[in-house]
C-alpha cells in the first residue's frame, strides 16, 4: 500500500522531532501528539477511500469470535491486578517495609490525569485510535501475509517503536495485539485487550498503588 510510505516518513522524520524540539516540557504534546496524528491520518485515508474499514480490520461478518476473545483477554489484566493486590493483603506483604506509604502516592505526582474525562480518554479513546492505526492500518496491511511468528514478533517490535517507548509492557502488548489480529482476522480483539490493559493501569494508580512498588 503506497500511501503508507509518506504517512510513516512524515511521522518519524518530521512530527517526532518537531513535537520534541518545538514543544519541550509540554506534557500534553508529549503524551498525545501521536494520537492526534493517528486520528487525522485515519480520517483522511477513509475519506479519500485509500483504505476501507475492512482493510483496517473491521468485518461485519466476523464479530462474535473476536468480541469474545477480546473480552476474555481484556479482562485478564484487570483480574490480575485485583487478585495480586488481594494476595499481598492476605499474605501480609502489604504491611512490609517495601510497600510502606504506597497508599499515600498521589496520581498527579506520577503524571496521571485525575479528571473523569481524562481517564475515559486514556482508557477508551486512546486504545481505540492506537490499535486501529498501528495494528489495523500498518500491521494488517503490511504483515498479514507473513506467518504467525513473524507477525507477532514484528508487531511486538513495531508497537514500542511507534510510541518511542521501548519497554517490556509495550513489547508484550504489541505482540499480543498482533497475535490476536492474526488469529481472529479482526481489529476488535486487539482494541478490547488494549482497553483492558489501560483500565488495569488506571486501577493500579488510583486503587491499588502498592502494586507500583
Amino acid at each position: 500500500m503506497k500511501i503508507l510510505t509518506p504517512i510513516l516518513a512524515f511521522y518519524f522524520l518530521v512530527l517526532f522531532p518537531t513535537a520534541h524540539l518545538a514543544f519541550p516540557g509540554n506534557r500534553f504534546v508529549y503524551e498525545f501528539w501521536h494520537i492526534l496524528y493517528f486520528s487525522l491520518v485515519l480520517t483522511g485515508v477513509l475519506a479519500l477511500k485509500h483504505v476501507s474499514f475492512q482493510q483496517l480490520g473491521f468485518n461485519k461478518n466476523n464479530i462474535g469470535k473476536p468480541l469474545a476473545i477480546g473480552i476474555l483477554f481484556g479482562a485478564l489484566p484487570v483480574m490480575v491486578v485485583v487478585l495480586l493486590d488481594g494476595l499481598l493483603i492476605k499474605t501480609g506483604l502489604s504491611q512490609s517495609e517495601l510497600f510502606a506509604g504506597a497508599d499515600l502516592r498521589a496520581p498527579e505526582e506520577m503524571g496521571f490525569n485525575i479528571s473523569f474525562a481524562g481517564n475515559i480518554f486514556a482508557t477508551l479513546i486512546v486504545p481505540f485510535i492506537d490499535q486501529i492505526f498501528v495494528m489495523g492500518l500498518i500491521v494488517n496491511n503490511l504483515l498479514m501475509k507473513e506467518n504467525s511468528g513473524r507477525v507477532i514478533i514484528s508487531g511486538g517490535l513495531l508497537y514500542p517503536l511507534f510510541h518511542f517507548r521501548p519497554s517490556i509492557g509495550n513489547l508484550f502488548l504489541g505482540m499480543l495485539s498482533a497475535g490476536l489480529l492474526k488469529v481472529t482476522g479482526s481489529i476488535i480483539a486487539p482494541i478490547l485487550v488494549h482497553i483492558g490493559f489501560a483500565i488495569a493501569e488506571i486501577l493500579i494508580v488510583f486503587n491499588y498503588p502498592r502494586l507500583i512498588s
